[in-house]
């Protein structure tokens, strides 16, 4: 014999009611929201991507607009060849990862195609201890030649520079990028830029 549909019911929430109570308890997980890498997020006010983007991208564009290479190009017929110092950082205590400035630099010179570049001293080093390798270990028909390196024409050099000025809760975060390119031959300094950088800071 089949119950009514309304004493069911009321059987149903009888019995869940006589179940004992369970704690529910959620724990703090990590939330992660993507960006889109061009959105300027400040957190700290420190130097940051959205920095090290700003200043690359005004780098390449005024280093391309500049005739130091198509005057190299007309002096010389052939592409100048760039090389990368490491930057020089001078911060009050922050770090900086200056790869990300000139690894968008060198991307950027080389894809104009007024420019090529030869591996920074890191790289040149990991390179010279493969050819120290090969002489040892590879044959004579795949192992590749000391002295065979392609010089530089050119330094890329560069530099970042901080000043803070803080009272109470407020900060003045000033920075400063300058980039030059340095003639290997002459000495002389055929570019430079510099990128100001100002922030204000309320804790």
């Amino acid at each position: 014999m089949s119950l009514p549909m309304t004493t069911s019911r009321t059987l149903l929430i009888a019995a869940l009611a006589a179940l004992p109570t369970v704690a529910v308890v959620t724990g703090c997980g990590t939330s992660v929201e993507r960006l889109d890498p061009t959105v300027a997020v400040d957190v700290s006010g420190t130097w940051n991507d959205t920095d090290s983007r700003l200043v690359a991208e005004e780098m390449v564009k005024d280093c391309l607009t500049r005739p130091w290479a198509d005057n190299f190009q007309q002096k010389h017929n052939k592409l100048p060849v760039v090389k990368v110092r490491r930057i020089t950082v001078r911060t009050q205590g922050e770090v900086i990862n200056t790869a990300i400035i000139t690894d968008d630099l060198i991307a950027e010179l080389i894809n104009s195609g007024k420019a090529t570049a030869v591996a920074s001293d890191a790289e040149s080093d990991q390179a010279r201890a493969e050819r120290g390798e090969q002489e040892k270990f590879s044959s004579e028909a795949t192992r590749k030649e000391n002295f065979q390196e392609t010089g530089s024409d050119y330094i890329l050099a560069g530099s970042i520079e901080s000043q803070d000025d803080q009272e109470g809760g407020k900060a003045v975060k000033f920075y400063k990028a300058t980039f030059r390119l340095l003639d290997v031959t002459t000495q002389q300094i055929v570019w430079q830029h510099s990128k100001p950088i100002k922030k204000l800071v309320k804790r």
